[in-house]
């Protein structure tokens, strides 16, 4: 899907997010083909010192008024959020215009810890109602307690590939779901004692070693790759800013946030 207008706004992005444990992280991804993934939308937010370059992430529609992305992606630690333009479906400049919403309209988990990058989970309410067809169309919720290990999964979005520049065509990458305590080992085998990572119950990994996301990619979706839309994760963090060392990407699990997701809409995800 070429995306024509987003094209020209990814080339003013800074892409600066901050940088803990190498946050806001396709890395050797495929091109997409078009209505492949209507389920995915592109974020471009912008901060009050962001000198009008946005911060670029991505997100997944969960309703026909409620994105659900990554808390980070909608919170800076100096610096307050001012709008977000949202873009969903075929972005192409004649088919597509965006959406634009306030901070009013975002809501970030009030248990987020940049530190640990617990939580890392927020919902963005559209100002009207997003009409289905072949290229939009809602992620499904995860069954809850499946940890889904094992299975293979799908990411996508449009952040820095292996050249480190933002993708003018959204990417995937296919990847097993590993178990939360591989993810640790591995983590805590190449920090050598000079810290320790803890993977919570709320955090689902994968193994990267095929291709990884990268800065950009924070806040979209992880889903199962068997066609159901599943939608199990949100692209939350990994260990280096560059995206070069291949350790498993740790995500958000979307089945821990199942009654929050329902709590902050009013349960308004018809």
């Amino acid at each position: 899907m070429i995306l024509q207008l987003f094209v020209c706004l990814i080339a003013q992005l800074s892409l600066s997010f901050g940088q803990e444990m190498g946050y806001l992280r396709i890395m050797n991804g495929t091109t997409a083909r078009d209505k492949q993934f209507p389920y995915q939308v592109g974020l471009l937010c912008y901060f009050d010192d962001s000198k009008d370059e946005p911060n670029l992430c991505g997100g997944t529609v969960i309703s026909k008024r409620w994105i659900l992305t990554a808390a980070h992606c909608l919170q800076e630690p100096s610096s307050e959020l001012r709008k977000v333009i949202i873009y969903v479906g075929s972005l192409e400049v004649d088919e597509s215009k965006p959406f634009v919403v306030k901070k009013s309209a975002t809501i970030v988990h009030k248990g987020f810890n940049r530190k640990i990058v617990a939580n890392d989970i927020g919902l963005i309410k559209l100002p009207k109602d997003l009409t289905f067809n072949d290229r939009i169309q809602p992620a499904i919720f995860p069954d809850l307690g499946n940890t889904y290990e094992g299975k293979m999964a799908i990411i996508s979005g449009w952040g820095l590939t292996s050249k480190q520049q933002a993708s003018s065509v959204l990417q995937y990458i296919r990847a097993p779901i590993i178990t939360n305590e591989e993810c640790e080992k591995q983590w805590n085998k190449q920090l050598k004692g000079k810290r320790r990572k803890l993977v919570l119950d709320s955090f689902i990994c994968i193994d990267s070693r095929a291709g990884l996301p990268c800065r950009g990619d924070s806040g979209g979706p992880l889903v199962l790759d068997d066609g159901s839309r599943t939608l199990v994760g949100i692209v939350s963090h990994g260990y280096d800013a560059k995206c070069q060392v291949k350790l498993p990407d740790v995500l958000t699990r979307v089945s821990s946030f199942l009654d929050w997701i329902e709590e902050q809409t009013g349960g308004g995800l018809e």
